[in-house]
């Protein structure tokens, strides 16, 4: 694996987030920012991700992080539903696993988006896009 000095942390919804990306976003700095993680992960679909639990590389560019936490309850069910496609749930699973790259188990689809998003703002732009596109 590469060096974890490198690494990304995100929470595990912005693992399917990522993939629909197209440069909308909360604020012009929240999108700079995606653009950049977006890119990196296209030029190197290996890169080691830490998956961690509330704000990450992304969410401290977006406004709705306050004080490092996320002003939604929404964010953290997402998280819930990913991890239960990536890891079966076990009692005790701590720490979070360390990632190279997307896996293979969360390639975006329209089933994966149904079961993970319930509820997600960016729901319909994501499902458009995913008709429309290839994605990392």
């Amino acid at each position: 694996m590469n060096n974890t000095a490198s690494a990304l942390h995100l929470r595990p919804h912005h693992l399917l987030c990522l993939q629909t990306f197209v440069g909308r976003g909360y604020s012009k700095e929240f999108v700079e920012h995606m653009t950049i993680v977006k890119r990196q992960l296209s030029t190197d679909p290996c890169t080691p991700i830490i998956l961690v639990n509330g704000a990450d590389d992304l969410c401290a560019h977006c406004p709705n992080c306050v004080e490092e936490q996320c002003t939604s309850k929404k964010p953290a069910l997402f998280d819930r539903s990913v991890m239960e496609k990536l890891v079966p749930l076990q009692s005790g699973q701590d720490p979070l696993p360390v990632l190279e790259g997307i896996p293979e188990a969360l390639r975006i689809t329209e089933d994966l988006l149904a079961s993970c998003c319930p509820g997600c703002d960016w729901r319909k732009l994501c499902s458009s896009i995913l008709s429309h596109k290839a994605f990392l």
